[in-house]
């Protein structure tokens, strides 16, 4: 299984797609300052709360992008249907979101979350396989969601099996 086939069937497991709105949020458009301020207060959050180094490769881009649209992921045409929330492709440092996102919600917020995970994860280079990093990846979103008082209600056994690594997942570099 792909790590992108595995990230859409965990995020279509992975709680709602639309949330309403967090009384009192500040974030209203996805602006090119205001990605950036979200951006830097969420790697904050993971130098805070996690031991994952801020990758040294900066991310060069945060698409919106609408359910059913082409990008290229690993450097291929991939569709992303809407049970897809985001989407990271190491080979252009660009996180995806998918709308509806507005990074009003907290569960917003952990979606380009986890895909900064991601982005960290890349250059630490240490799995044996890229599935096992969605497990760190949602444990994170996880500790994020519960810090906000939320929970993304993720199917963990699932979770568990699809960022397992078979013995054929195993890759020597």
């Amino acid at each position: 299984m792909t790590v992108f086939r595995a990230a859409a069937i965990l995020l279509a497991l992975a709680g709602p797609a639309v949330a309403a709105p967090e009384t009192g949020s500040s974030l209203r458009v996805l602006g090119s300052p205001t990605r950036q301020a979200l951006i830097e207060e969420l790697e904050d959050w993971l130098d805070a709360n996690t031991e994952l180094p801020r990758s040294a490769i900066p991310l060069v881009r945060v698409a919106l992008i609408a359910a059913g649209d082409e990008v290229s992921y690993e450097g291929r045409l991939t569709r992303l249907e809407d049970t897809v929330r985001g989407l990271y492709d190491e080979a252009t440092a660009t996180i995806y979101l998918v709308r509806p996102w507005s990074g009003d919600t907290a569960w917003d917020r952990s979606v380009l979350l986890h895909e900064l995970v991601h982005h960290r994860q890349a250059a630490a280079r240490h799995w044996y396989c890229p599935q096992a990093m969605e497990w760190d990846a949602y444990r994170i979103q996880e500790s994020y969601l519960d810090a906000h008082g939320q929970t993304g209600d993720f199917q963990w056994g699932w979770v568990l099996l699809v960022s397992s690594c078979a013995s054929r997942d195993h890759h020597p570099d």
